[in-house]
């Protein structure tokens, strides 16, 4: 479904006529999001919570259209009602750490990283496997700088999203590791089965390709990344 609706977006400054949203949609409004794709997650009671970046830039999503007191809004809206209420909304920008050109001393952003694809034809367990779906998750800036379980120290520009938990699918998904590739990391986060027990670990995942296409979408052009595939 998301690819089927990447189809058919069109880019313009602040906000896309498609069904996805550019936040902020004016100049005017603050730009703090959480960024959450390469994110790593932690499960207690069947809800993963991810820690994810805090940015300040443009960035893209699933629009999330709701009414407060008779006003449409969206998660645009959700955006700028978390800025002085102590949270802040998931939405998705290109991860730098898994792009070719990314540089680990000169951006000090962290070690490299790569797009994992989790893909069922190749990997049966994958079709059933568990990732986190942050894209609109609700995070609580009270837990930037603190501890959380599962997850240890949050820094000061990180923090805590909570996100469902969805099945892969026939079309597969993919997820933010270590580069270069590592075959365990894949074989161990590919094929999550369940969430049941409190503290299993997954990672935030996207169907196949959709990140590379909101990406082009956001800024123009495709990214060139990283990637694991395993055969």
């Amino acid at each position: 479904m998301l690819l089927g609706l990447l189809a058919g977006t069109t880019n313009s400054v602040f906000a896309l006529t498609g069904p996805f949203v550019q936040c902020p949609e004016s100049a005017r409004y603050p730009n703090t999001f959480a960024l959450c794709a390469i994110a790593q997650c932690t499960t207690i009671d069947k809800v993963a919570y991810c820690k994810c970046e805090v940015l300040n830039q443009e960035s893209i999503s699933l629009p999330y259209n709701y009414t407060e007191k008779g006003t449409k809004k969206n998660v645009c809206n959700l955006l700028l009602d978390g800025v002085n209420n102590g949270f802040t909304v998931s939405t998705y920008a290109t991860p730098v750490q898994v792009l070719t050109d990314y540089k680990p001393a000169v951006e000090k952003l962290g070690p490299k990283m790569a797009l994992y694809t989790c893909n069922p034809k190749t990997n049966p367990k994958a079709l059933n496997a568990l990732s986190a779906q942050c894209d609109g998750g609700i995070c609580f800036n009270s837990t930037s700088g603190k501890i959380f379980p599962g997850m240890g120290k949050v820094k000061s520009n990180e923090i805590i999203c909570s996100c469902p938990i969805t099945k892969g699918t026939s079309v597969g998904f993919q997820i933010a590791g270590p580069y270069p590739c590592d075959k365990n990391f894949y074989k161990k986060q590919c094929e999550v089965q369940s969430t049941t027990l409190t503290g299993t670990i997954i990672n935030v995942g996207a169907t196949t390709g959709s990140a590379s296409l909101l990406s082009k979408e956001l800024d123009g052009m495709l990214p060139s990344l990283n990637r694991c595939d395993y055969k």
